[in-house]
């Protein structure tokens, strides 16, 4: 794709898989993104990496975020507007004034979640908020909410589909109520995975959801990151753990 004198030339293999994973990551940092094209094969060299986002900011396509010892970042608006018009779907994206606060630690640690299934060999896909949002807003056949995620893993031989929920901090009861109301008439999928940090988030949200008719089931952060294959979940229904190979 060209663009008129004085602004740069996108590229398809390197600099669009990056515009992409960072508007469906929404907040990522410079160490993740290198790590999603690294294991994507999209881009080996860091060094060239390190000049392609440099690139990327300075011509408006991506936003810098400084944060600690690292470096965030946000699609800009240019970057969003290629996008729209180059990829399958229309991203559908909110002012950054509405998510932006309780979106940029959801965000990375979600990424960390996503990182991990794909050095443990196991995903298939991962549909990320942004797109489920699109496909949600803008055709007729989506799904009862914005997940986290949509997965896809493979499991000895097999493939499963659940929704992801990363839950780092609680919501009020009233909203998981609403919420469980949701999932019980989910009719495009049938498991749905909650990843919490603590026991005591996790005792939480099972009180909130003690009955449910949903395939709900609650893990944690450490173990997923671990070995997602052995992770041990608890079943809302019942509060019974069992392993998730069982539980897909």
């Amino acid at each position: 794709m060209r663009y008129r004198k004085g602004s740069i030339s996108i590229g398809t293999g390197q600099d669009i898989p990056v515009l992409r994973q960072v508007l469906r990551s929404q907040y990522v940092t410079h160490d993740q993104l290198f790590e999603f094209m690294r294991l994507g094969c999209y881009e080996l060299n860091r060094h060239t990496f390190n000049w392609r986002l440099r690139r990327l900011v300075k011509s408006g396509f991506l936003e810098l975020n400084p944060a600690g010892h690292n470096c965030v970042y946000s699609i800009a608006s240019a970057g969003a507007s290629l996008l729209a018009v180059t990829e399958e779907y229309c991203p559908v994206l909110k002012k950054k004034g509405q998510w932006e606060a309780s979106c940029y630690d959801h965000s990375l640690e979600l990424n960390e979640l996503h990182l991990s299934l794909i050095r443990q060999g196991v995903l298939e896909e991962w549909k990320s908020e942004v797109a489920i949002r699109s496909k949600n807003e803008l055709t007729p056949d989506g799904y009862v909410k914005d997940y986290d995620a949509v997965v896809t893993v493979r499991l000895l031989g097999r493939t499963a589909s659940f929704a992801l929920e990363y839950e780092r901090t609680p919501k009020r009861p009233k909203d998981y109520l609403r919420i469980r109301s949701l999932l019980e008439r989910e009719d495009r999928l049938h498991r749905f995975l909650y990843i919490v940090p603590n026991n005591d988030l996790a005792s939480f949200i099972l009180e909130c959801f003690t009955g449910t008719t949903a395939a709900l089931f609650i893990g944690f952060v450490t173990d997923f990151g671990r070995s997602f294959t052995e992770m041990q979940v608890i079943q809302a229904s019942s509060g019974v753990t069992k392993p998730i190979l069982s539980a897909l």
